[in-house]
């Protein structure tokens, strides 16, 4: 068993960096700068993700649930602009896109990587009609080269691969349509194995844009790094390890969950002759199927003998190395399913740490969805004919709360009650209750804004009013209070 458990570490240890692979080029400009070129092993993630890795079959079932916990706990940002009909344009493409920007969070997520691009493209239905379409390009395909100084690319290749086959499925042809994109240009060439008809649509051709309108989605990211990171790297030596003791369990269940007959017998032929063939006998081969009689003598034993097959041992180690996968991938337990004990904390108390890393996935995403809102704009404008003041999006995320709705409810009346109790012994002004509950109720404004056209001291006046007005029925047509120093309302 300990022989088996050091095998089971060395071989964990070996696979550690199974997720990651050195790409093909290398960007060195100069000799002190340098960017790590490595990628995520893109296909090896997408297999754990879908289990279909034969080398990870019963541990990567875990890698599910830890990429799509975090996608679907983050959702798709919403995006505004200062401009009417660019907000509504904004709104309408993004809202059509609420898919592929659910993939990108997954796909990020799981292979580190994701490049997002903007294309104008002809209708299906009608090619006369010209509409933007969103596009997420396998980032094995992608090579950008950035700018040693400004860090913005200055030309990003796609490489498309493409595979003729035949009507039974057969590979005819490969080739590779190569696509080099820069803020001036988009160059198109198919290289020597392409159909002479392919290759004479080699082309060079003005980009309209005058940017690149790819966007690239990084998990993780790092300053040195030109690549992002897998969520499934940390977690890939543990699913590993998982396996393996979980295969270990099984080839250990068959055998040992048979036991083996053993015999005491004074006169070893008379009992071969009673319960046994001739053939049998002189083959040597004794069939125990569908003995259910032993012909025994005076003195003569049979037993079972059973060996311990470790599965408490076992046990143990498959709950530690669960453990282990929890505690790396920041999921919780309840994300593996409900069949899973959550001894360590509760479910409410396991979303407090899941909304943090949330948040912080969230604001990692930001600046890559706020640059897409942004290109499309841009682009949206360029079409139109339309001159913006201004580019820039607000990204903005649905409120998440890791607190039971009726635990919540308690605890504002409780802090509502005290807060009133505080006032009313002079401990405590009415503004700064106001905004210590501000915490609590996310729609609440602030209390006092003499800038904004509205805020919660002219909101409880507005209802008070109301009430009083309802139940009064009098007074419909009086203009609304006015607060004393308050020249807005």
């Amino acid at each position: 068993m300990a022989n088996f458990f050091n095998r089971i570490i060395e071989k964990a240890v070996g696979e550690a960096s199974a997720l990651r692979s050195a790409f093909e080029r290398n960007f060195r400009f100069t000799s002190p700068y340098s960017l790590d070129s490595s990628r995520v092993d893109y296909q090896t993630a997408r297999e754990l993700y879908r289990n279909i890795n034969d080398k990870y079959k019963l541990g990567a079932g875990f890698a599910k649930p830890v990429i799509n916990t975090t996608a679907g706990f983050m959702g798709t940002p919403h995006f505004t602009h200062t401009e009417v009909e660019a907000d509504q344009a904004l709104e309408e493409a993004m809202g059509q896109w609420v898919g592929k920007l659910l993939r990108i969070n997954r796909n990020t997520l799981r292979d580190g990587d994701v490049f997002a691009r903007i294309s104008r493209v002809k209708g299906r239905f009608n090619p006369k009609e010209e509409d933007f379409n969103l596009f997420l390009v396998p980032p094995e395909w992608v090579t950008p080269i950035p700018d040693p100084l400004t860090g913005q690319w200055q030309e990003v290749v796609i490489r498309h691969p493409v595979i003729v086959t035949d009507g039974q499925g057969r590979t005819l042809q490969r080739y590779t349509i190569t696509e080099s994109i820069t803020p001036r240009s988009r160059e198109i060439e198919a290289d020597s194995y392409a159909p002479p008809e392919i290759r004479d649509k080699n082309r060079t051709e003005e980009n309209p844009w005058g940017f690149i309108p790819i966007v690239h989605f990084r998990n993780e990211a790092e300053e040195n790094q030109l690549f992002g990171c897998s969520e499934l790297e940390p977690v890939e030596p543990f699913m590993k390890a998982y396996h393996d003791t979980m295969l270990f369990a099984v080839q250990g269940s068959k055998l040992f969950s048979r036991p083996k007959a053993k015999f005491a017998l004074k006169d070893v032929d008379k009992f071969l002759r009673e319960n046994f063939t001739p053939d049998e006998i002189k083959s040597g081969k004794l069939r125990f199927v569908d003995k259910e009689i032993f012909l025994m003598q005076d003195g003569d034993e049979a037993s079972f003998i059973t060996a311990d097959s470790g599965l408490t041992g076992i046990t143990t180690l498959l709950k530690f190395i669960f453990r282990c996968i929890v505690d790396v991938s920041e999921t919780p337990e309840f994300a593996f399913g409900t069949a899973v004990a959550s001894s360590k904390a509760s479910v409410s108390e396991q979303m407090v740490p899941l909304s943090k890393k949330i948040h912080r996935k969230r604001g990692m995403f930001e600046e890559p969805y706020g640059e897409l809102a942004s290109m499309y704009l841009a682009m949206w404008a360029q079409v139109e004919n339309r001159r913006l003041d201004t580019y820039r999006v607000q990204v903005n995320w649905d409120e998440i709360s890791p607190r039971d709705d009726r635990e919540t409810a308690r605890t504002i009346k409780t802090l509502v009650d005290g807060l009133v109790t505080a006032m009313e012994a002079g401990l405590v002004s009415q503004d700064a209750a106001a905004e210590f509950l501000r915490e609590f109720v996310p729609t609440m404004l602030p209390f006092v804004d003499p800038d904004a056209d509205e805020d919660e001291r002219r909101r409880v006046a507005k209802t008070i009013l109301w009430k009083k007005r309802m139940e009064d029925d009098e007074g419909w047509d009086e203009k609304p209070v006015t607060i004393q120093g308050d020249e807005k309302s």
